[in-house]
């Protein structure tokens, strides 16, 4: 049977006994074998507790220099700037890429820097641009083309930024200069009378420019001895960046057109002024009665003066037209009507001086043949001169 302490009351459980460790002597042997830690290495320890926060601090200083460092030279590559010029481009910012421009493009006296400057917008409006280095790029002197659609624009050189120097010996670049490849190609040339007024874009063309004078009209074969048309000159430059713009005035101040020719550029200023409305009138209705005269005078329906009051005394074209013309062998015929005369053509060069091309027609019967009427169709080219207050021809072109 149990001890009595070992047994258990009814519905309560029982703690085992907590029993005390005995110390004995190879306990105390065991304690007394326990090793002590020394100041030495105590010192140690902490020695390496803070160079390891040394090392971390060095790795975190020295990540953070490494970072800068990066910052600082990828800022001194000098593309940078190629990439701000092609942003202004881009941007088409005018002002900003001509304030690049240090040495600006010559112009002539015919043109501004505001000419240029809108050569250079016309330019690159809607357009796409890169760049590349030039061939003679250098580490110590970048150069870069602005190109756009395969084409070189403009030559952009960097320079050293004196002022703002970067740490670590990198170089800052700066923009040095933007030289753009502006052609000036434009040009005029130009045949106008002499005395008459020349302006190119507002500007009145010194006589400098002119290259060639004393030009002979055509025209003045036919008015010679009786009038004359002032001769003509040209005028030219070159190194324009736009299309000039032309003006000429007469003798009279009255503007005229210059006329271009679209095979060769060049312009021409034909002579010209206004005739009255009295001159007019009077100009049409002899050119019409001497056309008819002279179609009669052909074909011998008109006497052999008819034609003399037409023209000047001792007139070689009056004197021509009487000996080359073959009246005597003309067809015979009956009644001739004049019919549908016209005045086709007429040039005002001066105010005494003019070209009129008259069309008449002769309905003639004639003795043989078809029983209808033949019509026989004249054109006179006439060129006429105002002389002691009246109409004459100075002569006729064929």
């Amino acid at each position: 049977m149990a001890p009595e302490e070992n047994k258990r009351l009814p519905g309560k459980p029982v703690r085992p006994a907590q029993v005390r460790p005995v110390k004995t002597e190879e306990t105390a042997k065991s304690e007394k074998a326990k090793p002590k830690i020394s100041r030495f290495t105590k010192a140690l320890i902490i020695w390496l507790i803070l160079l390891t926060v040394v090392i971390a601090g060095g790795l975190v200083w020295f990540n953070g220099f490494l970072g800068k460092y990066e910052e600082i030279y990828q800022s001194s590559l000098p593309y940078h700037q190629a990439d701000k010029a092609i942003e202004m481009f881009a941007k088409q910012d005018l002002d900003g890429i001509w304030g690049l421009v240090k040495n600006k493009p010559s112009h002539t006296e015919f043109e501004t820097e505001a000419t240029i400057k809108k050569y250079i917008k016309d330019l690159i409006s809607n357009k796409e641009f890169t760049y590349q280095q030039t061939e003679d790029y250098a580490e110590n002197a970048p150069e870069y083309y602005i190109i756009s659609e395969k084409v070189i624009l403009a030559k952009l050189k960097l320079a050293e930024n004196e002022e703002q120097k970067l740490p670590y010996g990198f170089k800052n670049w700066k923009i040095g200069d933007l030289e753009f490849y502006s052609a000036a190609n434009n040009k005029f040339k130009i045949t106008l009378p002499e005395g008459y007024k020349l302006t190119v874009n507002g500007v009145d063309v010194p006589v400098a420019y002119r290259t060639q004078q004393g030009i002979e009209p055509e025209e003045n074969k036919y008015l010679k001895p009786y009038a004359e048309l002032p001769k003509m000159c040209v005028y030219e430059a070159e190194g324009l960046f736009a299309e000039p713009e032309i003006k000429v005035t007469n003798t009279d101040g009255k503007e005229v057109k210059a006329e271009k020719d679209k095979t060769t550029g060049e312009y021409k200023v034909n002579i010209r002024s206004e005739c009255s409305e009295k001159d007019r009138k009077a100009i049409d209705k002899f050119g019409i009665s001497f056309t008819k005269d002279f179609a009669n005078y052909i074909s011998q329906d008109a006497g052999n003066y008819a034609l003399d009051k037409y023209f000047p005394k001792n007139s070689k074209a009056l004197r021509d037209i009487k000996r080359n013309s073959s009246r005597e062998w003309y067809t015979r015929h009956g009644k001739v009507d004049l019919k549908n005369e016209e005045v086709k053509d007429f040039i005002c060069y001066t105010k005494d001086i003019v070209y009129v091309e008259v069309y008449v027609e002769q309905h003639m019967e004639m003795f043989w043949g078809s029983k209808e009427r033949e019509v026989v169709k004249t054109t006179a080219h006439l060129y006429l001169a105002r002389i002691d207050g009246n109409w004459k021809v100075a002569g006729i072109r064929y």
